[in-house]
């Protein structure tokens, strides 16, 4: 079940704060704390978050949660984010594609493209994908992650290294205050590394709530992107930002 506008900023809430408490949300949405807790409760439901004392947390497990649940989260900023991006791939382009739900919601939009090459080890954006003939899809061999919907491990990595593309196209799990890109897991970040690696161009999307959230590993820092697709407003002015109308 995709989340209210209302669960999407209490989980923002949480991935800012790591812990909230009940009645500090309560305050916050100016709703009673029987509401706030049928809300917790659903997003708790999902994987997004755990009960503590008197509040909720993020889940206890660092890594990502589910891909279906993923898949519902901000899903209508994750598709205004991946039309700018289609919008900027000309036809007949090479383009790397990796791991997370907003990059299949990404593959939506190239459906329209009258040629492509993609080369990606993202299984959702190959089976979307598959509906037209005009685009070439190479996939990526290893083990097969089920709640990911993806392949990973050093032969998906020497995949991605087999191929020079004009443009690489990477998501994340955070961003530092710093501006780096972080992903929760080593492998992931070895994948989206050998994107920009193999890529003339190099584009990262990154919602506004990537800032808010923790994640372990480094991939590489926003200044080696030549294009960032976000709605998040308040970054340097240096930055090669795309915005979207959706703005936080």
């Amino acid at each position: 079940m995709e989340l209210n506008h209302r669960q999407q900023q209490i989980l923002a809430t949480i991935r800012a704060e790591s812990e909230v408490q009940i009645d500090h949300l309560a305050d916050k949405f100016a709703v009673t704390t029987q509401t706030i807790r049928r809300d917790v409760n659903h997003l708790c439901e999902q994987g997004l978050a755990r009960r503590v004392h008197g509040g909720v947390s993020l889940p206890a497990t660092m890594t990502n949660t589910s891909y279906r649940y993923r898949s519902e989260v901000e899903s209508k900023t994750k598709g205004d984010l991946t039309a700018n991006i289609a919008a900027c791939i000309p036809d007949g382009a090479t383009v790397m594609i990796g791991i997370g739900t907003t990059l299949a919601h990404l593959a939506q939009h190239l459906l329209s493209k009258a040629s492509l090459r993609v080369i990606t080890n993202n299984l959702q954006v190959a089976q979307i994908l598959e509906a037209n003939e005009s685009i070439e899809i190479y996939l990526a061999g290893g083990q097969f992650r089920r709640e990911h919907q993806d392949i990973m491990g050093s032969s998906a990595v020497d995949f991605f290294n087999s191929f020079e593309a004009d443009i690489g196209i990477c998501g994340c799990a955070g961003v530092t205050d710093s501006h780096h890109v972080m992903e929760h897991e080593n492998i992931e970040a070895d994948i989206s590394k050998a994107i920009i690696r193999n890529s003339r161009q190099q584009w990262l999307v990154a919602d506004a709530s990537k800032w808010g959230q923790f994640a372990a590993m480094k991939v590489a820092p926003m200044k080696q992107f030549d294009k960032i697709f976000t709605n998040n407003t308040q970054l340097p002015t240096e930055f090669p930002v795309y915005l979207t109308n959706d703005n936080p």
